[in-house]
């Protein structure tokens, strides 16, 4: 659809509902049935093979989570070749036949609308433009190599060819049923994702031939004869044109695909925390989220403190009842984030009508740490509470959702789309009426936030402490992360194994021997981009060295290069021990386990003289389950980490068995994870 300039800004100036946007009009459902599971953001690197596939699947649904398809950095596949959409099917079919949900991912990474290059290849008129404005109101259009334009629906339809519709003839069959939705993630310009270079234009608009023709096909002229540029009425007239044509051209093609083809549109759009923000990347981020069949927000930062939290972006998706409601939350990890803390995020959004939540990320491997080096969030198998706690975690999710579909909006005024388009000028981002807007509207609302979240105050309880002496083993091996070439062994572990990062390491001697890598088998006890060695008989006592010939010339803070596996503890100064047959309440890693990623058993026997009604541990908020006098008393994930004694304790002896489960973060980054371990047990 084509407007002439005096149409244009007609409808701009009555507001996108007058330009047939409608106020917030939800799409037809795909699905009569609302579904509630956890989706694990499932980054497929690799080659896929099929053994490693249907192991995760199997670990995936026996804690009843779905997937989302995440092709990412590690990928050894040609993305939307034909390897790949025939892994695609096979990993579809395995997840069909155990009752699975499945979700598709619409792009190689992220930003979306770009199919990794494809929609620009042999394409140069549906590269990306941008409007460079000086001060003095002159203007040139910049190209954006490798970036679709996405104000233009031609490159939308080539988008929509070279990945949806392929997906569609690969697995078609299974829209609707077992593929339920497909996930758009931030759809933007790769450069929106990336502060501005200097030496660049002061403004750099989002542009396209639609955009110009929206705005009467004069704008630059106008922009040239504006004077005062920065304080010119026109840029109202911009933002108003630039939210249309982003609807019209990238927005509503993608929804009515997904309906006409029984598949939900999902996912999350760029620039959602700030009114700034969200004129810049969006136009208006509620309007663009009404033509979601299931509306989705981004929380990856975990700001789980009602007072501190997103606000903005809660009260967003909070508005779009009546439908599913998305959340993608914990990408930026760390690696140490506790069941705990995931639960309180779930607390927050469901407070605001969120009942489904994907999970970033749940790695197929690891290799990907090669290429996105700043963070990590992990919460698939690789996580040592993954098989135990999963499933609580899963039915908490699915619980939550149905106080959250009950939800109602915040009740904050919002500003209506031309105000915020009036006040944007020419960068929206730097403009001052929409930082106070925004912090006005951001206070009103963790208000009422915290109101929702409010609870009583915990009743107090008379703690009798534990005097007990404990023995501590772990559940499996003890891990260190070696960085140094230098080991010292006073006791050689009676059995020793390495983990050796692929990617990383070239080639490997121990103690002078050569090591060889390429008869080594996967690492499937940890993590499939390793290999695993044995190396018990290598290993003497007194000074040893690993050495490693790697491609990286500093350790990766998420991705170590070689870790040591066995059962074997630390001394004060680092050396290689015997495991000791107790430690004390406290953290476990200054006691032989500085780097331990797994299970610790705790067991003591201890006399009661009169039955206590609960026991009470401190695990550091890490997953802790009980068992006494032989009765499991259960798994506890979060607070309160109390278990009722009812029917298990008794007068006299007491067998009381304890175990913690510490994280991946705790291998990766030992120095900054939090304590964890048995810190305090009593009764009540």
């Amino acid at each position: 659809m084509q407007y002439s300039r005096r149409e244009m800004l007609a409808l701009s100036l009555g507001g996108v509902a007058t330009a047939g946007l409608g106020p917030l009009a939800r799409p037809a459902p795909t699905t009569s049935r609302p579904h509630a599971a956890p989706l694990a953001m499932w980054a497929l690197t690799g080659t896929l093979k099929s053994d490693d596939v249907s192991r995760q699947l199997d670990a995936f649904a026996g804690v009843g989570w779905g997937v989302v398809l995440y092709p990412r950095w590690g990928l050894e596949l040609e993305y939307l070749g034909m390897a790949w959409f025939e892994r695609i099917r096979f990993i579809v079919e395995q997840a069909a036949a155990r009752k699975m949900e499945v979700w598709l991912y619409d792009e190689f990474c992220w930003p979306s609308g770009h199919a990794k290059g494809l929609v620009t290849k042999d394409h140069p008129e549906l590269q990306a433009q941008l409007l460079a404005v000086e001060r003095d109101g002159t203007s040139r259009i910049v190209p954006v190599a490798g970036s679709a334009n996405l104000l233009l629906p031609q490159a939308t339809a080539r988008f929509l060819a070279v990945t949806h519709e392929r997906y569609a003839r690969a697995i078609g069959e299974f829209f609707g049923r077992t593929v339920r939705a497909i996930f758009t993630d931030e759809p933007s310009l790769a450069r929106q994702h990336q502060p501005r270079k200097p030496g660049e234009a002061p403004w750099q608009l989002t542009w396209s031939a639609l955009l110009d023709q929206a705005l009467g096909g004069d704008f630059p002229k106008r922009l040239a004869q504006a004077g005062e540029v920065a304080r010119a009425p026109l840029w109202r007239d911009y933002w108003a044109a630039y939210t249309r044509v982003f609807h019209d051209a990238w927005v509503a093609p993608i929804a009515k695909w997904c309906t006409e083809h029984k598949i939900a549109m999902s996912g999350h759009l760029l620039g959602e925390h700030s009114f700034g923000s969200q004129v810049a990347c969006n136009g208006s981020l509620r309007r663009q989220l009404g033509a979601f069949e299931i509306p989705g927000i981004d929380e990856i930062h975990t700001r789980t403190d009602p007072a501190k939290c997103e606000a903005l972006t809660l009260a967003a998706i909070a508005e779009l009842a009546g439908r599913e409601r998305m959340v993608e939350v914990y990408a930026l990890g760390p690696p140490t984030m506790s069941l705990a803390t995931m639960k309180n995020m779930v607390d927050l959004c469901a407070a605001c009508g969120v009942d489904r939540y994907v999970l970033a990320i749940c790695p197929h491997d690891l290799r990907g740490g090669m290429f996105k080096r700043e963070y990590l969030g992990i919460h698939g198998p690789q996580q040592p509470w993954f098989r135990e706690a999963a499933k609580a975690y899963g039915e908490y999710v699915v619980e939550a959702a149905a106080t959250a579909r009950t939800a109602k909006p915040l009740g904050v005024p919002w500003p209506s789309d031309e105000e915020l388009w009036a006040a944007a000028g020419p960068d929206p981002l730097r403009s001052e009426p929409l930082k106070a807007m925004t912090q006005q509207f951001v206070t009103a609302a963790r208000e009422r936030i915290c109101a929702r979240l409010k609870s009583g105050p915990t009743p107090a309880a008379v703690r009798r402490p534990m005097d007990a002496a404990w023995t501590f083993q772990p559940a499996g091996p003890n891990s260190l992360r070696l960085d140094t070439p230098e080991l010292n062994v006073l006791e050689v572990p009676a059995v020793a194994e390495l983990s050796v990062q692929a990617q990383l390491v070239r080639q490997l001697r121990v103690n002078g021997a050569p090591v060889n890598l390429n008869a080594a088998p996967p690492d499937r006890e940890f993590d499939l981009s390793y290999r695993r060695v044995p190396v018990t008989a290598m290993l003497r006592r007194g000074a040893n060295r690993i050495d490693a010939d790697l491609t990286e010339p500093k350790p990766l803070r998420f991705l170590p290069s070689l870790v040591l596996w066995g059962r074997f503890a630390l001394d004060a100064q680092g050396r290689i021990i015997a495991p000791p047959r107790a430690i004390k309440l406290g953290d476990w890693r200054p006691q032989g386990y500085p780097d331990f990623c797994g299970t610790g058993r705790y067991r003591t026997e201890f006399q009661l003289d009169a039955l206590p009604r609960f026991l009470c541990i401190d695990s550091g908020d890490y997953p802790a389950s009980v068992t006494w006098n032989g009765r499991p008393l259960g798994l506890r994930a979060w607070s309160p980490y109390r278990f009722a004694l009812a029917g298990a304790a008794r007068v006299g002896v007491n067998e009381v068995i304890i175990e913690v489960t510490s994280t991946l973060g705790h291998l990766m980054t030992p120095k900054a994870a939090p304590p964890v371990g048995l810190l305090n047990v009593w009764t009540e």
